[in-house]
């Protein structure tokens, strides 16, 4: 086999190994009273998919770059690629723990609204609907 194909020929295995390893799995886990931070429905759920998704999407760019990389003979592109991927890592990692943070505190508020407590998780006197019924 000559060497163009056999190049080309593992670049394709290579991004069919790369894109099989990217999952994204189950986000959301689900608490007994219903109202748990990252069960489905909630603001720290869908925040979570979302930058699960992202990240594989920058892991598959990463992947397809390196593979083009690695058929530079001098290895000189490599340095520039481990430059980008690191910023551009760290850039979506202080994005999405910011991003994260809200969707918590949005999360948390909710759980306050549905036990009828303050903002601050105070009660409020007030029953909220998952409040369990007075005696």
């Amino acid at each position: 086999m000559p060497l163009p194909i056999r190049i080309a020929a593992s670049a394709v295995v290579s991004l069919m190994a790369l894109v099989g390893c990217q999952s994204a799995g189950p986000a959301a886990t689900a608490t007994p009273h219903g109202t748990g931070i990252f069960e489905q429905g909630t603001a720290s759920a869908k925040a979570a998919a979302e930058a699960e998704a992202e990240a594989s999407a920058l892991g598959t760019a990463q992947g397809v770059a390196s593979i083009a990389a690695s058929l530079d003979k001098t290895g000189a592109s490599s340095i520039p690629l481990m430059i980008g991927g690191k910023v551009a890592r760290e850039g979506l990692r202080a994005k999405w723990d910011a991003r994260m943070k809200a969707a918590q505190e949005e999360d948390l508020q909710a759980t306050y609204r549905y036990y009828g407590m303050n903002p601050d998780g105070t009660p409020s006197g007030k029953p909220g609907p998952g409040s369990a019924p007075e005696n």
